[in-house]
Formats: structure tokens, sequence, C-alpha cells
């Protein structure tokens, strides 16, 4: 482990050049784009070649006679109010209404189940023929459905059978199988999504996410939101550029939208059982149907995951990092009163769960010569603490080489201090449609709450220094109203109209707590050299922190009210020009305070006053310990000056101490008020408020039923934000995205292979991420410039590349075949204020220049693949099918450092998820052996320059699956 480690370091080290390689750039470009047009025109050629000549379609002559017209008008009539009853009869059977990314074969299916029950056995016989016809492959996300191709820009869509045959549950497992779309690992809080290269930010939670989540046709303005499992899934549709024209939140880089399975008048009882490696249990079951016949119906889906951890705590050996608590559960009814309006109601929960995810940090040795060729300062290293004698005497048995370093030998933390993080959620949302004869209105009214809290051990060692901090929503409430209109003006065009409002209201917590060995471990190397003498300096510095607790709430109000407008223009047969407006009223406040929680034991040694806040203490002169001229003149500090020298020297009075003992006195004083910082009361901080305009413009061009192309351009604009730090307020700029998309999509050889390509260019103007400013507090109190970090904005971003995503059946006796893989280049051209990467700390200038870098997260190349075979067996007197599938995941290497160290560097590496397993047709009963990560890719999830946090182990479970 040592060995590798070291030369992944020292490959690390090679850092990437600051100025973007544009001609290497444009080469690699061109070549992608090249090979792509060459590979798409060969196939067309052949495809052509096949392909019997069309006949030319007959004019229709211009002679008609009226009788005639009367008699082609009322067929048409009735065929209209045909096609309106079986719209009917499908909504009622739950699939008419089907969310984003159904697939046709379910529409025939449900018709079916309309027109006559049929066996079950054929009915699922049905859904795999259909399913093999990927020109039929249909979304929902417009008002209506549409086919896949003909949507004018890069979209995927991905069922929930795929997904669910082999355990991917949460954003992670699910992402990698959708092209160019990235969860980026953390906790709840801090994860975050990127598309196309873009995204991975600095953690700010009154930030906009920049790729939007959609649950249910409910958007999520918070990124948590979505951070636990998804389970009863019918669909993923991930679209990528701006959207938000046709509804919902606007977002800048695209939007993933999860679509459960809805309530229908049938009879439904499925279940999923999985037992697996480290006492891992899943469980899923999902009951349905009509209460009264053609008026109501319901669904309830139930979630559990349950699972003990890959990596334990030598500590407490009862906890384990990467363990899964999670139980989840949804209700659904579906009421249908009458032909033209229908209203469904949801309510889904997920309890408070407790997992260990914090905290996960291996450590290898800090380098001892920084960028700039100087040797690093290690006065505040581990190395240095915990040779301190404090640290040897009170733990001989643990040491920085044994036990600190490469999880100690035994792949394993020690920490006495780290808790589970707790996070819980739940909400419910009202969904009315309603068929008024000149259009179709909808309405969607939702409500939900979050709630998080974290503990982390600030050390991550046996010792107690740092205890019970971190960030915390103990409130959090979104309330969000969409209202919107859809109809046509006879062939010509087809429009979406309406309104969306979201009320983001929550309180984020940052706690700092300390423990009794906090001073030793947080002091200067002067400070604690002169504290340690004896045990009256050593009580002083245990004293100085212990029990220490402060918070700095942050009260975040985002208010949103859009207005928005869709049209799809039928310019001709072929020719299509879809345009797209929205206004948002944007209205952003965040105000924040900093007080003590607990004093702790060290009250007497705070200072008297932080900020005009009295914390109980008295002034001294730092260098000495002395009192100040103000302190000595005020009976209330003498008091409590002398309370200090009879309690640590026994002597009477503060005057009566030596100089050395007033410097420990004040040493222990410097201690506590550095680390307890500034305070202050309820600080308003600076609103943002804007009206805020988007576009999009996406003409599309129907060359036969096999090729559409495509061109599209968005405009974006994400909020701005308000922030306070230091008691001080500042304000993040809107981020301003324009994306443009050229695009080809095809199915060839007889439909046997359905190809999307495109080419994206996307750039970005104020792109919010962390900057370093100057700390007007600080500078203002010492006289000089000193620089703090907050969410600000980097000048400038640009992304572009080629996608593929795509699909393969029939070619190879029974399977089929999904891909996606891409080619980006995204990275800062003008970022100026960047924050310092650790390697570069000793540089005097404060801030550092990542022009032309390549963004965090952001891989040149990704590619995934699930093939799927299904083969059919007579065994056990019935008919069953062998079925295997896998997933395989590649990503070439990138930084998982915002601040772009050259040692954060995750390489190259490939991961495959497989489920093998034999079951009935019908769907009435199987087993599979699944496997994740079945070759046990180890490849850190993040890394810095001195840490590194471990990868998610093989596993290997066992799925019962059924229905009755």
């Amino acid at each position: 482990m040592k060995d590798y480690l070291a030369g992944a370091n020292s490959a690390d080290a090679q850092r990437q050049d600051r100025v973007p390689e544009t001609i290497s750039r444009r080469r690699k470009l061109s070549t992608c784009v090249a090979l792509t047009i060459a590979g798409v025109s060969m196939a067309a050629a052949l495809n052509v070649q096949a392909a019997a000549p069309k006949k030319n379609a007959k004019k229709v002559s211009n002679t008609k006679v009226v009788s005639e017209l009367e008699l082609e008008n009322q067929r048409l009539r009735q065929e209209l109010q045909a096609a309106k009853q079986r719209e009917l009869d499908l909504i009622k059977k739950g699939v008419a209404a089907a969310p984003a990314g159904a697939a046709t074969a379910e529409a025939a299916s449900a018709t079916a189940a309309a027109d006559g029950q049929a066996p079950a056995e054929e009915l699922a016989q049905n859904e795999d023929d259909q399913k093999a016809d990927l020109g039929e492959v249909v979304v929902k996300a417009r008002p209506r459905l549409q086919k896949l191709k003909d949507i004018p820009n890069s979209t995927s869509v991905r069922t929930g059978e795929e997904l669910h045959k082999e355990l991917a549950m949460d954003l992670g497992d699910i992402l990698k199988r959708a092209g160019n779309v990235k969860w980026n690992y953390g906790n709840a809080r801090t994860s975050s999504l990127s598309m196309r290269g873009v995204g991975q930010q600095s953690q700010t939670d009154a930030m906009d996410p920049s790729v939007g989540t959609i649950v249910d046709g409910v958007p999520y303005a918070y990124n948590p939101l979505s951070s636990f499992d998804h389970y009863d899934i019918d669909s993923i549709q991930v679209e990528r550029g701006p959207q938000g024209t046709d509804g919902g939140k606007n977002v800048s880089l695209g939007r993933i939208n999860i679509n459960t399975k809805r309530p229908t008048f049938n009879r439904e009882a499925t279940y999923s059982a999985t037992y697996g490696q480290f006492n891992t249990y899943i469980g899923d079951a999902a009951l349905g149907g009509a209460v009264i016949d053609n008026f109501l119906a319901w669904r309830g889906a139930f979630h559990v995951n349950k699972a003990e951890g890959a990596t334990k705590n030598l500590y407490n050996t009862d906890q384990t990092w990467y363990n899964r608590d999670r139980v989840s559960g949804r209700l659904q009814f579906l009421l249908t009163p009458t032909e033209d309006f229908t209203a469904l109601i949801r309510f889904d929960a997920s309890p408070r769960g407790e997992e260990f995810n914090n905290g996960n940090n291996f450590f290898t040795p800090t380098p001892a010569i920084s960028a700039n060729g100087l040797p690093t300062n290690l006065n505040n290293d581990a190395r240095t603490r915990l040779a301190r004698r404090w640290f040897r005497e009170g733990n001989p048995d643990y040491t920085y080489e044994k036990n600190y370093l490469y999880g100690g030998g035994q792949n394993a933390f020690n920490q006495d201090g780290q808790y589970a993080l707790i996070t819980a959620s739940k909400g419910g949302s009202v969904e009315m449609n309603w068929d008024t004869g000149y259009g179709k209105l909808t309405s969607i009214t939702a409500v939900r709450d979050f709630e998080f809290q974290a503990r982390n051990d600030g050390d991550s060692t046996p010792f107690t220094t740092n205890k019970n901090g971190g960030g915390a929503v103990p409130d959090f409430r979104q309330l969000s109203q969409e209202l919107k209109f859809t109809s046509k003006v006879g062939d010509l065009v087809d429009y979406t109209t309406g309104i969306y409002l979201n009320d983001r209201k929550m309180i984020k917590g940052n706690r700092v707590g300390f423990g009794a060995d906090a001073g030793a471990w947080l002091a200067g190397a002067g400070a604690y050299s002169r504290l340690d003498v004896n045990s009256v300096g050593r009580e002083l510095m245990k004293d100085s922190l212990n029990e220490l607790h402060t918070d700095n709430p942050y009260y975040i109000h985002n208010k949103s009210a859009s207005a928005f407008l869709n049209a799809k223009w039928h310019i001709t047969e072929p020719l299509t020009l879809e345009t797209g407006l929205r206004f948002n009223i944007e209205n952003r406040r965040q105000s924040t305070e900093k007080f003590i929680t607990n004093a702790g034991f060290g009250t007497l040694l705070s200072p008297y006053a932080v900020n005009g806040i009295q914390t109980g203490g008295f002034d001294t002169i730092t260098a000495t310990g002395a009192l100040t001229a103000g302190a000595a003149a005020d009976p209330v500090q003498v008091a409590r000056a002398n309370a200090v020298a009879l309690k640590y020297f026994g002597k009477a009075t503060y005057d009566e101490l030596s100089a050395a003992q007033r410097r420990q006195v004040g040493d222990a004083k410097g201690l506590r008020a550095g680390q307890m910082g500034l305070l202050w009361d309820k600080e308003p901080g600076k609103p943002f408020r804007s009206t805020q305009p988007g576009y999009q413009v996406r003409p599309s061009y129907k060359f036969n039923e096999d090729y559409t192309g495509y061109v599209s351009w968005g405009y974006n604009e994400k909020a701005g934000l308000s922030q306070t730090v230091n008691s001080v307020a500042y304000l993040a700029e809107p981020e301003k995205t324009n994306s443009f998309e050229i695009g080809l999509k095809s199915t060839l050889f007889d439909r046997a292979l359905t190809l999307n390509t495109d080419f994206f260019w996307t750039e970005i103007t104020n792109y919010q991420q962390g900057v370093q400013v100057i700390d007007e507090f600080q500078t203002a109190a010492l006289g000089q410039d000193t620089y703090t970090s907050i969410t600000g904005n980097a000048a400038g971003v640009r992304a572009y590349g080629v996608e593929i995503d795509g699909s393969l059946v029939e070619t190879i006796p029974f399977t089929s075949v999904n891909f996606s893989g891409s080619y980006n280049e995204a990275f800062y051209t003008d970022f100026k204020n960047a924050g310092k990467a650790a390697e570069w700390n000793n540089l005097a200038s404060p801030t550092f220049d990542l022009t032309g870098q390549t963004l965090p997260g952001a891989a040149k190349f990704t590619f995934s693949i699930s093939p799927e075979f299904r083969y059919p067996v007579e065994i056990l007197g019935g008919k069953n099918e062998f079925h295997t599938s896998f997933t395989t995941a590649f990503t070439s290497s990138y930084k998982s450092d915002t601040s772009l160290s050259s040692y954060s560097v995750i390489p190259a590496n490939t991961t495959t998820d497989l489920s093998i397993g034999i079951g009935r047709r019908d769907r009435a009963f199987d087993v599979s052996l699944v496997a994740k990560n079945i070759f046990n890719n180890q490849t850190p999830n993040a890394r810095t320059w001195n840490s590194y946090s471990p990868g998610i182990p093989q596993w290997f479970g066992l799925t019962v699956n059924g229905k009755f």
C-alpha cells in the first residue's frame, strides 16, 4: 500500500499546465467529431443500401366533392373521440399519465389490459417483445408523450427494471448508467451533481443546484433532498443543457427526472428480498389496485436497505463506515371522478437513518517539500502534534507511523468522537389534471422537509480534541406550486404556459466543539512548550478549550416566482421549431449569528468581550499576559483575573503572579480566543433580488422516419446568493449559461440500432465557485489585508465535447445492449481569485490563478455499457428463462479537489456490476446472484496531498423477486 501511494503521489506531483492547450484540445475534438460523423455516415449508407426504395405518395386531388369532405371529417371526429376514450382508459390503468421514460411497450400492454385481461405470462411476453422495438421509445418530459428521437436535445432514458436487476438505488449507481452525468462523492449535504464536466462546486446550502432533480414532477431546489434511495422506479430520464421553459424549476446544466410507478386499477403485489455480504438486508414491496373500480386506485411501496460497512472503527467496533440504514415508504391515491379530471395524491417518508460517511479518510505522510520547492510548514501537521509529550504519554500504544498512517495497517479507522450522520425527509404532493376541452390544465402542489445532523471527530484519532462539530439542518421546508396549461392551435403549434412558485426556508447550523485534548493539539509550538512545562500550565492548556462549543447558524430563505411559455411550431411536416421563454423573479436572503452554546471549563480564560458580546473573562496583553489598562481599571475584570490566580496558582491576586505565570495565562487565553473566533449578533445579510430570463430555441428536421437532426441553443441565469462571513455580508453574482448543441438521432439496420450523437458547446460567465476575498472584519481589526474563503464567482468557464447514447437489439440473439459515452473539455477560461491548493500554502499570495485548468471532477472520457441476455428454458415444468446482465462504467482521470491540487488526481478506472439468474417469464418468481464492483476496483473516492477516502469494496448478494 505504501509503495502504491508513494508512486501515485510522485506521478501526481506533475502539475497540469496552467495555460489551456488550445491546439491540442482542438485536434482531439476534431478527431472525435470526425470519427463520430464518419461512423454515422457509414452506418446510414449501409442502412440506405439495405432498405427498399419507398414509393412516392400520391398527390391528393383538389377536386374532391363536398360530400367526401364531410365523410372524411366525420371519420376523423370519430377517431378523435375513440382516441380520447382510449387515453382515459390508459389513465385509469396508470399508463397514459405514465412518467418520463415510459416505453411504448408498457402502453401496448396497458391497451391490451384495457380491452380485456390477458394472462399474466402473455402480458409479460408482450412486454419483452415490445421492448425490443426501440423505434417506439417515448418519453414524457414535455406535456405529452413524444418519441425520444423527436426531442431536440441530448436525452437518455433508463427503465426501473434495468436499474433494479443490479440493485442501483442511489444516485451514484443510477447515474453511472446514463451518459455524461455524475454524482460527486460526499455525504447528503456535501455531494453534488455535475453534467458535461461542470458542476462540482464548493458546497453552499444557499446555492441553487446546477443539475436539477425532479421526482414525480416535483423539482428539488436543494440537492440533499435526492440523497436517499430511489425505489419502485418506473424510469429515469436525463436531459442535458439549460432547462425550464417548459415548466418546473430552471436549471443551467440539465436535469434528472425520477419517475416512480403510479397507481392502476389492476390488482398488483410484488416483492423483492436481498441478502448479501456485510450483513446486508434489502427489501422492497409494492401493493395496489382498485379501491373503487374506475374511481379510486391506490399504490403503496416500501423499501428497506440495512447493511454493515466494510471499514471498522477500532475505537468502537460497533461502528462501521459506508454502512446503510435506510427505510422508506410511499403511498399514492389516484382519483378519476370524471372522464376529464384526475387527481393523484402522494405521500412519502424516510425516517431517521444513521450512516457513517464523514471522517472516512486514511492518511499518508505530508510531503516535506511544497510545490514551489520550499520546505513545508509542518508545525500543525499530525506528525508534529502526535510527537508531543501529551499524546505520547496519554496513549503510548498509539503512534503516527504505526496507527495514524494508512489506516493503521488494518484498513480501519480509530476515532473516539465520530458519530453517524443522521438524515430524514418526508413530503407529499397533489397533482391534478383537467381536460378543459380547450387544453389540459395541470396543477402540482408539493411540500417537503429535510433533516441532517453531523457530529464529527476533527482529528481522526482516539484523542478527544474536536467533538460534536459539523453541519446540521434542524429545520427545512420547501413549498412549491406549479400551474400549467397545455394546448395547441390547429396543426400549427403545440404550447405549454404557466407559472411556478418555490419557497425554500431552512436553518443550517455550523457547530464547533472541543474536548480535553484540544488545547494540546491546537496550541502553537511556542505556547505548547511554555504550558507543558508543569502541571499548572497543563491544567490551563486543558481548560482553555475543554467543552467549549459555539454555533454559527445560517437562516436561509430563497423565494422564486416564474412564468414560462414553450411552443413547438410545426412549420412543415419535416421541420419543427421549438421556442421557449421564461422569467424568474428571485428573492434570496440569508442572516447569520455566532454565539457560545457552552462556555466549558475555561470561562474565566475568555476575553472580556468579543465584538461587543460579553464572554465572562478579562483582557490581557497577548505577548505577556499582563492586564490591559482597561482591565486593570475595571473591578469586574480584576475580580475575574484574581479568581484565575487563585484557582490555578493559589495566589490571592493576579498581581502576585510571576511574569512566567502570567505568560502561561496569556497563552491559554490566546488559545481560547483563537479557537472561539469572532462572535456576533444576528446579521441580516445582503438580500439578492433580480428578474432573470431564460430562452430556448431548438429547430429540428426529420429527414425520414430513421433520421432526425436538430440544433439547440439555451440560455439560463442561475440566481445569485447571499452569505455572511465573520459578520460581514457578501453576495455571489448570478451565473449565466449559454449552451449550444447540434445532434443527430437515428435508427439503423431496420431499427436494430438506435444511435444518438451530439456536439455541445457551453459558455458560463460568473460561474459560482469558492473564491478568496478580503476579510473586511479581520482586515480592519489587524490593520493589514486578511483573506477568507466565500462562495463567489469564477469569471469564465467553457465546456465542449461529443456525446453518444444508444441501444442495440436483435443483432445478437436474445441480447439487448444500452450504451453511452462522452468526450469532454471543461476548463476555466478566467479564474484568477481561486483558493490555493495545499501544496501552495506557503506562497505569500492569498489567491491562485486557475485559468486554463480543467474543472474538478471533469473526466475527459466516460463510457458505460449495459448488455442483457435472456434465454428461454423449459425446466421445472414451466416457461422460464435464464438471464444475465452487467454494467461496466469507465471514467478517465480527473482531480477530486475543488482547488485542483496536483495530489488529488483520481486515476482512470472501471467498475462493473453483474446480475445472473433464472426465473419465470411472467415474472412471478425469479432468483439472481448480484455482484457490485465485481473486480474490486479500489480507486479512492477522493484524495488530497496527505489523505484519501477509500472506495466501496466488492459485494455479492442473492436476490429473490416475485409477484402475487
